[in-house]
């Protein structure tokens, strides 16, 4: 996991993502311009659109989260855990894994 935490995601791969999502969702409007032909003024389209557009912004950052997942997991407070569990394999003592010490 070391190797995944140091080999970071090229910027330009979520970059791109991004610029496209995002003229994409600017000519929306136009895509759907006909669909919303039956409402005042095409009113409609402006809930449609600011749905769609958070629906796939919401998305692309959950994206953009889980390609650099160990940003967000506490990794250090599993490695000293895992840590402190070898160190009492080896001493052979009782410690804080929960486990019933028997003597």
């Amino acid at each position: 996991s070391e190797r995944l935490l140091t080999s970071p995601v090229p910027l330009f791969y979520s970059r791109h993502t991004a610029r496209f999502l995002s003229v994409w969702l600017l000519f929306l409007p136009f895509a759907i311009w006909d669909n919303f032909g039956n409402t005042w003024n095409h009113v409609g389209m402006i809930p449609a659109t600011a749905f769609i557009s958070a629906f796939l912004f919401g998305i692309e950052e959950l994206a953009t989260q889980l390609e650099e997942p160990f940003t967000i997991l506490p990794m250090q407070a599993f490695c000293d855990k895992i840590g402190n569990w070898c160190n009492e394999i080896v001493s052979w003592e009782g410690g804080d894994n929960d486990m019933p010490v028997y003597k």
